[in-house]
């Protein structure tokens, strides 16, 4: 039976691609870093990830905190919930279960988004990018949250959206749902690790419905 689920954020539960990459963009300039211009429809995120590495604009360097601070001030026009996820958010809450967020993004804006975006949600652990501590796939935040919350390892349930996800839950030995409308690629949606690779929101009551997860 699972008692906790826990979701990642951009991708997941919030559509934050446009926004994020405007800002992204804007500060790699700043920097006099050439843009990272691709269409974010098919966008291969390992490859974005190497992108910043190799420009010495990775969270490490002086680029992410002001991203961040690029970020806090922008309006996020585009930023969104996925169709469909706050009803099911509500409905998983009904019925008793412990919800929680372990994203990569800076952990005071994950808890900014959560209260911005999800009104009436009742996230009991929200966890995000905190100097020092290693950020997914190392399992280290996820395993802080299973702790905290004092369940077994099969009581959890996580939801990501591409090959980070993927290896956190390997790597926490926890089973995974795997969705196809968020940052991933086709790699991830084939990887055989996830319980189920599902397409809209909606298919996350529909897998408890049919006894995949049970709750």
């Amino acid at each position: 039976m699972k008692r906790l689920f826990i979701f990642d954020l951009d991708g997941m539960i919030l559509d934050t691609i446009e926004d994020s990459f405007y800002c992204v963009n804007q500060v790699l300039k700043e920097f006099g870093i050439k843009p990272y211009d691709v269409d974010l429809k098919t966008m291969h995120y390992p490859t974005f990830r190497k992108y910043l590495n190799e420009n010495n604009a990775g969270k490490e360097t002086p680029v992410y905190p002001r991203y961040i601070e690029v970020y806090s001030k922008h309006p996020l026009t585009n930023t969104k919930p996925f169709d469909g996820i706050i009803d099911v958010l509500k409905e998983l809450q009904n019925r008793g279960v412990t919800l929680a967020i372990c994203s990569n993004r800076d952990e005071k804006v994950v808890k900014e988004l959560a209260k911005r975006f999800f009104d009436g949600i009742d996230f009991k652990y929200i966890s995000g990018f905190r100097k020092g501590v290693p950020d997914k796939p190392d399992p280290y935040r996820i395993n802080e949250i299973i702790t905290a919350e004092n369940v077994d390892k099969s009581e959890v349930i996580y939801f990501g959206d591409k090959d980070a996800d993927v290896k956190v839950a390997q790597n926490a030995g926890i089973d995974l749902i795997l969705v196809t409308y968020g940052q991933g690629s086709h790699e991830d949606y084939i990887n055989p690790y996830p319980l189920k690779v599902i397409d809209k929101t909606e298919d996350i009551l529909d897998i408890i419905t049919e006894g995949i997860i049970d709750i």
